[in-house]
């Protein structure tokens, strides 16, 4: 990850920016690159490169991007998907042993106007991931679509072999490619705004549709494009900033009268106070969009210096993991932690005032299952429901006045609304509050964003309830194998069967039996205490003999992806056959059923409901939801997610039935089941 230059200047260090053709406007009065424009660097810390920084002052953009000039824009033409294949990608390894076709889709992102690739046409390429992965995005730029310039930034297509995953030119074409490069971009990595506040550029905004093809196994394709789209969220702007900038609105819910009272409670509240988040959507002239955290800069270089100290602990966990499998160590060091995006967190330490207050503050009411990485937009919540509490890096925090506001109540049933039992698991050697020493704490805490709209810090000292309950992965080699298992994305894990530290590395049998290699990891003593669905474990444990690896959490950084629209509506007393049906059409063994039986039923019936909602998430949607990373990658994978909601009565509007896939089971198959905990 290339870094921009963070500007400490001589004099001469300025002139020769200049001559690179930099140019720029601040509150509308030209800039002469001398003397008095390093004074005001030196005051405002600005930086060149990838990086841009507006003045503090007055909010105006100053557009520092490498071959690009501030009084045009970089691009002609705006973006428009590509209706041929450029054969830009090809067939991995992996893809040809397993007889892959991946999916490819190409957009065109506008031609360079000018700089050293002027009359060059920007190609974005999206190709199918290998296993259980994200889809993967490279971006190029060609004069003829026969040969290509391979924009890249990372450095990996030099430090790993071809064949790599991490290489692009694992599934790029490396004969089309002239050279590797950092292109340019109206995309800065940073956009300061002001002295609070940043934008943090992440990933090119895609979505996972329908492709309209079917596959030789009878089910619908879904590929991954570019979103366009962006009509229901909310327009922003910054003065000079030559990028369309919107807020991510949450999409209007219809909260049907049907749905349990907890389940209808937390959405209807939800529906009234929150918006939206604070991510930001960035288009650049071309129409090319990229998604934004807001952040705070020291937040920024807290991140980056966490990054690549965790690349360069995953370079060398791969080399200390290939002597381990040589016995020449004893032991396996514990794979990086991947470190989550910047937002706006902050620790109750850092807070000004006299209250009492939490530990840590992040995403206030994260949703189950998936927690977002940026804090809620606040709505229908007036200035004067609110009272001054204290401040945070100079910005003023307030809470709400009334202890009995319903917000409070939101946030409290957000995290204590469960069993003892699973709080004592989940929150282990921590005592649950009462609704009076919760508030009485400040678990919320709110503040104004560079926009001026009302976000919310909520406390993160403890866990919600695992919302994605139970999700099993059964490894099935076709001979002994060991097996390295990840997040590709941050979690946060409320139990793991054996321990998740960094990873799970364990030798996988053919019939699906895992022993851990890294057993010295796991505290067997955890176990003692046996909750729902984890009752095997402590034998397990003591045995080192596991029937698939366990997980509950949330993942971190994107938010749950429901559809109401979709599935079926079960009545009570038809919905243990219609689930052992259901799994018998898509495939699974009958250890596998009665293993997804024996959990969801139970916990399904103690809401006594007499009607569900049943939908599922499948191995396309996990893929974009919650990416994993298999070593070695299997040639078979199959991912289940239920998706469900009890109903005290059965809708009027009926709901369109899915078209699930079937397992293929055909070399090392990997079989996934879990499921949204209510």
């Amino acid at each position: 990850m290339k870094k921009g230059f963070h500007f400490r200047a001589s004099f001469a260090e300025v002139a020769t920016k200049a001559e690179q053709g930099f140019s720029g406007q601040v509150g509308g009065i030209g800039i002469v690159l001398g003397v008095v424009f390093v004074a005001i660097i030196s005051v405002f810390g600005y930086k060149f490169g990838k990086d841009v920084i507006l003045t503090s002052g007055q909010g105006t953009f100053q557009h520092l991007i490498p071959g690009s000039r501030s009084d045009a824009p970089l691009f002609t033409g705006k973006l428009a998907r590509i209706s041929v294949d450029l054969q830009i990608f090809k067939k991995s390894e992996f893809d040809e042993m397993n007889d892959i076709t991946p999916l490819s889709v190409y957009f065109s992102a506008g031609v360079y106007a000018s700089g050293k690739y002027k009359g060059y046409e920007r190609i974005i390429g999206i190709r199918d991931p290998m296993g259980p992965g994200d889809a993967l995005v490279y971006i190029f730029a060609t004069k003829d679509r026969k040969s290509y310039v391979l924009h890249e930034t990372d450095q990996a297509s030099k430090l790993f072999p071809d064949t790599d995953w991490r290489n692009p030119f694992n599934v790029v074409d490396k004969t089309k490619i002239s050279q590797t490069v950092e292109l340019p971009s109206e995309h800065p990595q940073t956009i300061g705004l002001d002295s609070s506040f940043s934008l943090y550029k992440t990933t090119i905004v895609t979505q996972n549709v329908p492709s309209g093809a079917i596959s030789k196994e009878g089910y619908e394709v879904y590929e991954n494009i570019i979103r366009t789209d962006f009509s229901s969220y909310e327009p922003l702007s910054v003065q000079g900033l030559p990028l369309t900038l919107y807020g991510v609105v949450n999409p209007s819910v219809q909260i049907p009268a049907e749905w349990e009272e907890d389940a209808r409670v937390q959405a209807e509240l939800r529906a009234k106070y929150i918006k939206g988040t604070t991510r930001v959507i960035a288009l650049d002239t071309s129409g090319l969009p990229n998604n934004y955290t807001l952040t705070r800069s020291p937040e920024i270089k807290t991140y980056e210096d966490t990054f690549k100290k965790y690349e360069n602990a995953a370079r060398v966990y791969e080399k200390e993991r290939t002597r381990f499998e040589n016995k020449e160590i004893d032991k396996l060091p514990d794979y990086p932690i991947m470190p989550s995006l910047p937002n706006l967190r902050f620790a109750g330490s850092d807070v000004q005032a006299a209250g009492e207050r939490f530990n840590t503050y992040d995403i206030a009411v994260p949703y189950i299952c998936g927690v977002d990485v940026d804090m809620p937009i606040i709505q229908n919540i007036s200035e004067s429901e609110l009272i001054l509490f204290g401040t945070v890096f100079g910005q003023e925090l307030f809470t709400l006045k009334d202890p009995e506001h319903p917000f409070y109540k939101f946030a409290y049933r957000n995290k204590m609304l469960m069993s003892q039992e699973e709080f004592d698991v989940i929150n282990k050697d921590m005592k649950k509050l009462t609704y009076e020493e919760y508030v009485a704490r400040h678990p919320v805490l709110f503040f104004k964003d560079f926009w001026g709209r009302w976000t919310a810090a909520g406390e993160y000292d403890y866990k919600m309830i695992g919302g994605c309950g139970k999700p099993v992965l059964y490894l099935y080699p076709e001979k002994p194998t060991n097996v390295t298992v990840s997040f590709a994305k941050p979690m946060q894990l409320t139990r793991t069967i054996p321990s998740y530290s960094s990873d799970w590395f364990v030798s996988a049998k053919p019939d699906g039996t895992l022993t851990d290699l890294k057993s010295e990891q796991t505290d067997c003593s955890v176990y003692d205490q046996p909750v729902h669905g984890s009752e095997y474990a402590k034998s397990a444990c003591e045995r080192n003999l596991y029937p698939y690896l366990y997980w509950a959490g949330n993942r971190v950084g994107m938010s749950y992806p429901f559809n109401p629209h979709i599935g079926w509506i079960v009545a009570s007393g038809d919905m243990e056959t219609f689930l052992n049906t259901t799994l018998d059409s898509i495939g699974f063994t009958f250890q596998e059923k009665e293993d997804f039986l024996s959990y969801w039923v139970p916990v399904m019936r103690e809401k006594d409901a007499p009607w569900y909602h049943i939908r599922f998430l499948q191995t396309s949607d996990m893929n974009m939801f919650i990416p994993m990373d298999i070593r070695p990658t299997p040639d078979r994978y199959y991912r289940l997610f239920l998706d469900w909601t009890p109903l005290i009565e059965k809708p009027a509007i009926p709901v369109a039935p899915q078209q699930l896939d079937t397992i293929v089971r055909k070399g090392f198959t990997v079989v996934e089941w879990g499921g949204l905990k209510q």
